[in-house]
């Protein structure tokens, strides 16, 4: 790709005279331009080309009001920019080193690397064969690289406070279990050196750290709690789809270990298990670990279950406590049917079962005081205790009863 250009004046405005952004857009991310327009006009998300596990389509593109074209990944690849950032992207694959827009040298390779891309437009000659493999081939080894999220801390306010209290959750059980307030982070900062996020009371942004894979990458889940799903606003940005909470499952003794839903109702759980102690018939003190999935439809492997069976006492039993909506009955059978994991659910009113007027745990501290949610969970753990004992069919426990599943 060694080719000159024929242009003696290279610049932004003279290389979009000649080709359009969305054009650009199209070529270096290998996607029709027909796709982009259509999630431009109609406001569409489409499959994320920087990421090969987004299942249900987290990538659109939109011009701004200064007229440039921007696409933003809202999955956990967490990218966001303009035609010249999708290009340096790219071309920091191909290179292998890192090529930043803001640097003056680098933004005229990409200049250059456009023009010889488009070369039959800008100055009439024939265009390298190679071009299409080569960039494709970029974006598929940056598809098989985990996203490198890196955080700086900062220190917890008032904000942070009320916030993890209104779910029962304290600064110091957050402490002991890997939960960071963020003052800034960054996504593949070898990249792009310029920070994603920086701290902002109307947005406050919350790291977990998850663990490590095998390549020394640290696994991390950013966490948005004022942030709207409804305005498709982004509440999550991870580089990771794992079983969240192991790095505080140190015991091998569990009576009981918990699957629940969400990073939130873990923390809620457990931050209300270590402050208010649950002890069995014999007086003695319950040993209860909490985990969660990383998603409702996330399916637990053989090697992740026995993992959290070796965890147990001889009569320890695992259970489940998902939402109760489509995704999590659904997610709620397959353990059962799986695994023989019996499964819990705080309902509100379907099918006429008891409501709680919440949809998980961490709602319960709106409406019940500790006492009455204490209650609960020992009148549970008893129901299921003695489904267990006396080997009934315990698979749809509830604290008031049978449960329906489609």
């Amino acid at each position: 790709m060694k080719r000159s250009v024929a242009t003696s004046t290279l610049s932004k405005t003279y290389i979009e005279s000649k080709i359009s952004q969305e054009t650009i857009m199209s070529k270096y991310l290998d996607i029709p331009v027909s796709v982009i327009i259509d999630c431009i006009n109609n406001n569409t998300l489409i499959k994320s080309v920087f990421r090969d596990d987004d299942k249900n389509g987290s990538m659109g593109f939109t011009f701004n009001k200064k007229g440039r074209l921007k696409v933003r990944d809202f999955g956990g690849f967490g990218f966001f920019g303009d035609v010249y950032d999708v290009v340096a992207h790219v071309l920091s694959l191909v290179y292998n080193r890192k090529i930043e827009p803001n640097n003056k040298q680098d933004f005229y390779f990409i200049l250059k690397h456009i023009a010889e891309t488009f070369s039959n437009i800008i100055d009439g000659k024939e265009i390298d064969e190679n071009i299409d493999s080569i960039i494709q081939d970029a974006l598929r080894k940056g598809q098989k690289h985990k996203a490198i999220i890196e955080f700086l801390p900062r220190s917890w306010n008032k904000q942070d406070k009320n916030i993890w209290e209104h779910w029962g959750i304290n600064l110091q059980y957050l402490n002991t279990h890997f939960v960071f307030a963020v003052d800034q982070y960054y996504v593949n900062r070898g990249i792009n050196s310029e920070p994603v996020y920086k701290y902002n009371i109307k947005d406050p942004c919350y790291a977990y750290m998850l663990g490590q894979n095998r390549a020394g990458i640290y696994l991390i889940k950013l966490y948005f709690p004022l942030r709207d799903r409804n305005k498709r606003e982004q509440k999550f940005i991870t580089n990771c789809n794992v079983i969240e909470g192991l790095l505080n499952l140190e015991l091998d003794n569990y009576d009981y270990i918990l699957i629940t839903k969400s990073s939130k109702d873990r923390l809620s759980i457990g931050s209300h298990l270590a402050n208010h102690l649950l002890y069995g018939g014999a007086g003695n003190k319950l040993n209860i670990g909490v985990v969660n999935l990383p998603s409702e439809s996330y399916k637990l492997t053989q090697q992740e279950y026995d993992y959290l069976l070796n965890k147990l006492t001889p009569s320890g039993i695992i259970l489940s406590l998902l939402d109760f909506d489509k995704a999590g009955r659904h997610g709620a059978k397959y353990l059962q049917e799986t695994y023989n994991i019996p499964y819990l659910f705080i309902t509100r009113g379907e099918f006429g079962l008891y409501n709680y007027k919440a949809k998980d745990f961490a709602d319960l501290h709106d409406i019940y005081s500790i006492d009455v949610i204490n209650q609960f969970i020992k009148e549970t753990l008893i129901y299921v205790r003695i489904k267990y004992e006396t080997n009934d069919d315990y698979s749809y426990a509830n604290y008031e009863g049978l449960l329906y599943v489609e």
